[in-house]
């Protein structure tokens, strides 16, 4: 997956989380399930480490991440929430803590309007809490062009950071 960066310089955190949303590692021809993040023009937008910590990304709706009726699809939404909260999660991590990205425990997706084939949305996640062994965020996917918050997202993890002993 490749996120296009903001034309502008990013500052140290953003430049972190811009990393992570750029398949944090993982090698280009590796296969894995993602969005095809060039055909929908997936861009990073901002991150800051807050609190609350928040990263926000812009797309399109296109046809390819689009159900029958040609609207946003409810599966399309909960990947893109799943894997673009996990950049936020991996810049405020530490060895031992979220490092390795944890795992989803729970993932609630809440529909609310929907999001039309051709729209530029905006999918800001933040994160809400974050434990020693769990970690919640939350995601929204709005129109840019109104702000309407269409989609809402809950994004639980488990730590499975191996225990470090100093």
């Amino acid at each position: 997956m490749v996120v296009q960066p903001p034309n502008r310089k990013l500052d140290e955190f953003e430049d972190l989380v811009f990393h992570y949303s750029n398949g944090m590692n993982i090698p280009d021809d590796e296969e894995r399930w993602e969005v095809d993040s060039a055909a929908c023009n997936l861009r990073f937008e901002s991150a800051t480490q807050g609190p609350p910590a928040r990263v926000s990304f812009l797309f399109k709706v296109i046809p390819r991440l689009c159900n029958a009726v040609g609207t946003l699809h409810g599966g399309c939404a909960a990947t893109l929430i799943d894997i673009l909260s996990t950049t936020i999660l991996m810049g405020v991590s530490k060895p031992g803590h979220f490092s390795l990205g944890g795992v989803s425990r729970n993932l609630r997706v809440t529909y609310l309007r929907p999001v039309p084939k051709d729209t530029e949305a905006r999918l800001i996640c933040e994160v809400i809490h974050m434990g020693k062994r769990l970690v919640l965020m939350r995601a929204e996917i709005c129109r840019a062009d109104t702000g309407d918050v269409c989609v809402v997202g809950e994004h639980e993890k488990a730590n499975t950071d191996p225990d470090i002993r100093i």
